[in-house]
């Protein structure tokens, strides 16, 4: 009965201002509203979301992400698309809370502490965004790609005013990517920046 009430609860969060969301035929009830296990709940809200993107209902999208994290706190997708339409609707703060819980929901997965990384790097607050690059690689397993998210800690150190963490960043990324030019070019711009500032 408990369950019963949480899907009634997360369905009307989905349906708040969309009176004709629900309105169907007899022939598609079963397609249009959740009555099946978590994953099944799960797969309805992202197609639901995907519906409202598509038409320019923001707000109903962000709610239906919410209703995700509601059922699967470990949704990281869901807080970064959340998040990213909160700040295109210039409810910035609304989307760092949403990404800083989506952090305390989980502090070991490194997908969590890229995501919201870009999200603080999105809202110019690079010491949290290279704080939590920081934390993504030591998250991330040792054979997973990673040039890309140092490639992202490197340019918000350097942004945060760590420019000797940024320049050792790229330091490894030269060695560790030898054919990869756009590593060798900010090596030198920092170098450059480095040697500038001490003068």
């Amino acid at each position: 009965m408990q369950r019963f009430f949480r899907l009634c609860l997360l369905t009307s969060i989905v349906a708040l201002g969309t009176a004709n969301a629900w309105a169907h035929d007899d022939d598609d009830h079963d397609d249009r509203r959740p009555f099946g296990g978590g994953e099944e709940n799960y797969d309805y809200f992202l197609r639901m979301s995907d519906e409202a993107f598509h038409i320019g209902d923001y707000e109903r999208a962000i709610a239906c992400h919410r209703a995700i994290l509601a059922l699967e706190p470990d949704a990281v997708d869901s807080y970064g698309v959340a998040a990213w339409l909160l700040w295109s609707l210039e409810k910035g703060d609304e989307a760092t809370a949403l990404m800083e819980r989506g952090v305390v929901a989980n502090p070991a997965d490194w997908e969590m502490m890229d995501e919201a990384g870009q999200h603080f790097d999105l809202r110019k607050i690079t010491p949290r965004a290279a704080s939590l690059y920081k934390r993504a690689l030591e998250l991330i397993p040792k054979d997973a790609p990673n040039q890309m998210l140092r490639r992202r800690l490197a340019h918000a150190s350097e942004k945060s005013g760590d420019l000797a963490a940024s320049v050792i960043i790229w330091r490894g990324l030269v060695k560790d990517f030898l054919a990869e030019a756009v590593n060798k070019n900010n090596l030198a711009r920092v170098e450059q920046m480095q040697a500038e500032k001490k003068k």
